[in-house]
């Protein structure tokens, strides 16, 4: 029997905070989160990659090689959302080509909505080319999604950072 691969993708990194709120960074939580997922897969046996380990910025070209290069079965991009610090809930994309991609995204959401987030659901984006806009979905080669796990910059915070009030 087959094992499984998982390709988790910590998002932004060194000298590319990625969101801001709360006082957190997203790199920060984004690692934390990637490896909390990580020992969660390990414990059910799962083999995984993670695109990194420590706060270092990869671009996303060098991010989707080393995913391609691992060749997983699925591949998840964990990332928080900003906006106006009174945006709140979780949404994942996923592509607008993909059956089983949707599939994953929901059972993701519906993974993490028993939490207490909110759901704003599964989404797909376009870029002017009618692609798929995130990179790390249109350019894997396998099912991938890209998990905008809440705001970091409102009360969603509390999801993410267990001493947050």
């Amino acid at each position: 029997m087959k094992m499984p691969k998982v390709f988790i993708s910590a998002g932004h990194g060194g000298k590319d905070p990625g969101a801001i709120g709360n006082g957190f960074q997203e790199k920060d939580l984004t690692l934390v989160i990637s490896k909390y997922c990580a020992k969660a897969l390990k414990r059910c046996g799962v083999q995984y990659k993670m695109s990194r380990t420590t706060d270092v910025e990869l671009s996303v070209n060098e991010t989707v090689s080393m995913c391609n290069k691992y060749k997983p079965d699925v591949a998840v991009a964990i990332h928080l959302n900003a906006f106006d610090d009174k945006a709140i809930g979780t949404e994942v994309y996923c592509s607008m080509f993909s059956q089983n991609g949707k599939t994953l995204a929901t059972y993701i959401l519906n993974s993490i909505t028993p939490l207490g987030v909110k759901s704003r659901g599964v989404k797909t984006k376009s870029n002017s080319s009618g692609r798929d806009y995130f990179g790390f979905i249109r350019d894997t080669d396998t099912i991938a999604n890209l998990i905008e796990c809440c705001f970091i910059d409102s009360t969603d915070i509390k999801f993410v950072n267990t001493k947050a009030k």
